[in-house]
């Protein structure tokens, strides 16, 4: 059995990589393995942290602005690169310290070589890959190449760093991507072959239920009965799309829409009237604080009635100064529907909690959704494939009838209680069937045997 290091930026927060190592360990270690993990910021009291791997760092930002926005904080551009693998340098001794710390002999690199946040981090764990042979196992969930922020190196040394490390080749390295867009790319951009384990969720514990922590959510976020929880669970960055949710929201929020849903009967007991209002909820965290605004800017002037409660959500619930904190499971009982508009995923997570929370999902159908996903037959409501262009502020639209088409799947589904039970049970059905833990146990083992 191996004792393993698990290493990424921030570990025990509400990204999808956070998310997907917490799944990883646990299936490794009910392998038998010993799992170690290493972060640069990270909740869990077992995390050793290494300030240095933080993208929030002044250093670590200082150098990504001057490698992609503008070099701009340097006499030149061998000062800059000199600074790097200084930087690189200190890192790589206390990754080291780490790693004889707890005997480690192998190493599972998440997205570090996969996009350039921390380059210096990225260098410091190739040079102990090449100065002590350990074994790697590198998971990229996205590439640089995927992201148009990365398209304008401001210098030589920047490009060349990125076609070198960002991933690495070696002998003892081996390569997994999350979608088989990711495999074609980096077997025909750095000649890698790379295998593909896609996001899984656990089918195996107990389905998500009400009970005495949870049952107050709604009230202590001031939600009447009568309102119906549209829930957006991404975080808040511009990939995300999430103007097009609020697009939908506001077509159902017409009056006409409402008084449909008030004649029909809602799916569940629950009392809709005119005064109902559809709420969009936002749990997860802000990452973009320029598109936050333009998005709370949109909301304003479509008078759409949205909370961002990420200061009340975690991963797991807790006690916090003095108040209850819940965790994002909980928060998938009280909706109704799911928005999930990503314009770009390297998988999807979110997908597959709201598939597991047995709820209707409305999405964009971004490339990894259409080539790996789409095809097992999932029931999804469909926001198309197309963008239809930006307004003013550079938000994305679809065309206006995809949005009053999306509205009305919505309504049967609020109140098609048959209908809704047949989509949700067969996504449920699907998903279990295809990205279970069991799934991942068979994925892991031909890396992880002896």
């Amino acid at each position: 059995m191996y004792k393993i290091g698990i290493c990424h930026f921030r570990i025990g927060l509400k990204d999808g990589v956070s998310l997907e190592i917490a799944k990883w360990k646990k299936i490794l270690e009910e392998m038998g393995h010993q799992v170690y993990l290493l972060a640069g910021e990270g909740i869990d009291p077992k995390v050793t942290i290494i300030p240095q791997l933080s993208l929030d760092l002044p250093e670590v930002k200082k150098i990504y602005h001057n490698a992609f926005c503008l070099l701009e904080d340097y006499g030149s551009e061998d000062e800059f690169i000199q600074e790097i693998f200084s930087l690189a340098n200190q890192l790589e001794e206390n990754i080291n310290l780490f790693i004889q710390k707890y005997s480690i002999d192998l190493l599972i690199i998440e997205n570090i070589w996969s996009l350039p946040l921390n380059i210096p981090a990225a260098l410091a764990f190739s040079q102990i890959v090449e100065l002590t042979g350990i074994k790697v196992v590198a998971h990229h969930h996205d590439f640089f190449w995927e992201r148009e922020s990365y398209n304008n190196s401001t210098c030589n040394s920047i490009r060349d760093i990125l076609s070198i490390y960002f991933p690495p080749k070696g002998p003892d390295i081996k390569h997994i991507t999350i979608n088989s867009i990711a495999r074609d790319e980096i077997k025909k951009r750095r000649g890698i072959e790379a295998a593909v384990i896609p996001n899984v969720i656990d089918f195996e514990e107990p389905a998500w239920e009400l009970d005495n922590y949870n049952s107050d959510l709604k009230n202590s976020l001031g939600i009447g009965p009568q309102n119906i929880i549209i829930l957006q669970p991404t975080r808040i960055v511009a990939r995300k799309g999430i103007e097009l949710a609020i697009d939908l929201v506001k077509e159902l929020s017409r009056r006409e829409n409402i008084s449909l849903i008030k004649t029909r009967g809602f799916y569940r007991e629950r009392r809709i009237d005119e005064e109902s209002k559809f709420i969009l909820l936002f749990p997860n965290l802000v990452e973009d604080e320029e598109y936050f605004k333009l998005l709370k800017e949109k909301i304003e002037q479509e008078n759409i009635p949205a909370m961002f409660i990420s200061d009340l959500i975690n991963t797991e619930r807790k006690i916090q100064d003095n108040r209850k904190i819940y965790s994002l499971w909980d928060v998938y009982l009280f909706a109704d529907l799911v928005t999930y508009p990503s314009l770009y995923e390297g998988w999807g997570n979110q997908f597959l909690e709201s598939i597991r929370a047995k709820l209707p999902i409305v999405m964009f159908e971004y490339e990894v959704y259409k080539k790996d996903i789409k095809k097992n037959g999932f029931k999804v409501i469909s926001l198309g494939d197309r963008l239809s262009g930006k307004d003013e502020n550079g938000l994305v639209r679809v065309d206006p009838l995809i949005i009053r088409r999306a509205a009305r799947e919505v309504i049967r589904v609020l109140t098609d209680r048959s209908y809704r039970t047949r989509m949700v049970e067969n996504n449920f059905s699907l998903a279990r069937k295809l990205y279970s833990f069991q799934n991942l146990r068979k994925y892991l083992t031909p890396f992880f045997r002896e």
